[in-house]
C-alpha cells in the first residue's frame, strides 16, 4: 500500500469551512512529508505508520448510546467533559463549571489554535490539523482558582469496526490563575467492558498557554486496550513567573506515543515533568519530551520511570534545550527503568543541548531489575515473594504518582497500577 493511499483514507473530508486555511496548509505539508517511518530518527523505535498501513481499512466513528458508554466513565471530578471518537459529547458530560471558566467550540474560535504548522511540525500534529472539524477551547479567566480539577475523558469506540479520532483541545489560562486539568484516554474495550476487537487510532493534540503568574497542573492518563494506537501531541507555552506541572502515566496500549513540548518563554518560569509507564505482553509506550529554555532565570525538573514486563517495550527520549540568552538556567532530567522480564526492552536517550554558559544542568538514566537485597529484607520478615514484589513496585511508582495533586485522580491511578502489576 502506498503511503499516499493511507493518507487519503486518514485525511477525512469535511464540509466545514471554519478551518479551511489551517487544514489546507497542513494537508499540503503532510502530503509532502508523508507519515514517519523508521528512517525518521524521532520515530526510529515507534513505527506507527507501518501498523496503520498494514491493519487499517475503512475508518468509521461509532457513537453508542449514552447508557452503553456511561459504564466506562469513572467519576473523578464534579467537572467532566466526555469526548467520543474525538467529538465532544454533551450527553455524556457532567459539569458544574465554577465562575471564571468558559468552554467554547473551537470552530467558533479558530484563532485560538496556538500551534502554527510548518515543515518542521510533527507529522501527526499535521495530520490532526488536516482533519480539524471540531474541538473545544477552555478559557480560565484572570485570577481564577479552581479547587476541583477539570477532567476530559476521551473514549475511543471501536466496538463495531475500526475507528479513528482526532481530538483537539485548547486551554488558555489567564494571569494569576491556578488550575488542574486532566485528560484520560480509554477505549471501550477496557475493563469492565471487553467488547471491541477492532483496532482504533487516536491522534490527539492539546495546546496549553499559561499566562504570567499562573500555576497550571496537567495530568494525562492513558489506560488503553491492546487494540488501541495512540499519538498525543501536547504543546505548552509558559509565560514569566509561571509554573507548569505535568504528570503523564500510561498503562499499555498496542502502541502509544506521547510528544510533550514545553517552551519556557518568560523569565522566572518553571516546568516540572513526571512520567510513569507500565507495560506488559507486547505493549509499547514511547515518551518524547522537549523542554526549551528560551530566556534567563528558568528551572525545569524531569523524572520518568518505567516498569516493563513480558515482551513489552518502553522508549524515553528527553531533550533539554538551553538557548544562548537563557543564562542562569537550572535543568535536571532523570529516567529510571525496571525490567521484570528478560524479554522486555527499554530504549532511553536523555539529551542536553546547551548554548549558554551560566547553567546547572544534568541528565542520567538507569535500568535494572528489582533489588534483590530489598526483596530478601521483606521476605525475611515473613512477606511472601509476590507481595514483596508488589510492595517494591508500588513504592517505586509512587514517587511519580504522588506528584498528582488531586486525591481522586491519584487514587484512581494507584488502583490501575495495582491491578496492572498484580495481573
Amino acid at each position: 500500500m502506498e503511503m499516499s493511499d493511507l493518507l487519503q483514507r486518514l485525511i477525512l473530508q469535511s464540509g466545514d469551512t471554519s478551518f479551511s486555511a489551517a487544514r489546507g496548509t497542513a494537508t499540503s505539508l503532510i502530503e509532502e512529508k508523508g507519515l514517519p517511518s523508521r528512517k525518521n530518527e524521532e520515530y526510529k523505535y515507534t513505527n506507527i505508520s507501518k501498523i496503520l498501513e498494514r491493519n487499517f481499512g475503512e475508518f468509521a466513528g461509532n457513537i453508542e448510546s449514552a447508557t452503553d458508554l456511561k459504564s466506562l466513565i469513572p467519576t473523578l471530578s464534579e467537572n467532566q467533559l466526555v469526548f467520543v471518537n474525538g467529538v465532544y459529547t454533551e450527553d455524556l458530560s457532567n459539569y458544574q463549571l465554577p465562575v471564571g471558566i468558559t468552554i467554547d467550540k473551537l470552530e467558533e474560535n479558530s484563532s485560538a489554535i496556538a500551534s502554527g504548522v510548518d515543515k518542521n511540525s510533527d507529522e501527526f500534529l499535521l495530520l490532526n490539523t488536516s482533519n480539524l472539524s471540531t474541538g473545544v477551547v477552555i478559557k480560565i479567566a484572570k485570577s481564577t482558582v479552581i479547587e476541583s480539577p477539570l477532567v476530559l475523558i476521551h473514549i475511543t469506540d471501536s466496538s463495531k469496526n475500526q475507528a479513528v479520532a482526532h481530538p483537539r483541545v485548547v486551554i488558555k489560562a489567564a494571569q494569576h490563575t491556578q488550575a488542574t486539568i486532566a485528560e484520560l484516554f480509554i477505549g471501550n474495550a477496557c475493563p469492565p467492558n471487553w467488547r471491541g476487537d477492532s483496532l482504533s487510532f487516536t491522534n490527539a493534540v492539546t495546546e496549553i498557554s499559561c499566562a504570567a503568574d499562573s500555576v497550571v497542573s496537567y495530568v494525562k492518563i492513558g489506560n488503553e486496550s491492546p487494540n488501541q494506537l495512540h499519538v498525543g501531541n501536547t504543546r505548552v507555552e509558559v509565560a514569566e513567573k509561571s509554573v507548569f506541572n505535568a504528570v503523564t502515566v500510561n498503562f499499555g496500549g498496542k502502541m502509544v506515543r506521547n510528544n510533550l513540548y514545553i517552551a519556557l518563554n518568560g523569565s522566572h518560569s518553571e516546568a516540572n515533568l513526571d512520567g510513569l509507564y507500565v507495560t506488559d505482553n507486547k505493549e509499547h509506550v514511547d515518551n518524547h519530551t522537549v523542554v526549551d529554555h528560551k530566556v534567563p532565570n528558568c528551572n525545569s525538573n524531569e523524572l520518568y520511570k518505567g516498569i516493563m514486563n513480558g515482551s513489552s517495550k518502553g522508549i524515553f527520549n528527553g531533550k533539554i534545550f538551553v538557548r544562548q540568552d537563557a543564562q542562569v538556567t537550572n535543568a535536571f532530567q532523570s529516567n529510571k527503568n525496571i525490567l521484570l522480564s528478560d524479554n522486555a526492552t527499554i530504549n532511553t536517550k536523555p539529551q542536553l543541548e546547551i548554548w549558554a554558559d551560566d547553567v546547572k544542568c544534568s541528565h542520567g538514566c538507569t535500568t535494572g531489575k528489582l533489588d534483590k537485597e530489598q526483596l530478601f529484607y521483606l521476605r525475611a520478615r515473613g512477606i511472601g515473594e509476590h507481595s514483596a514484589k508488589l510492595m517494591l513496585l508500588d513504592a517505586y511508582a509512587n514517587e511519580v504518582i504522588e506528584k498528582i495533586n488531586d486525591e481522586n485522580l491519584r487514587t484512581y491511578v494507584q488502583q490501575i497500577l495495582r491491578n496492572k502489576i498484580d495481573e
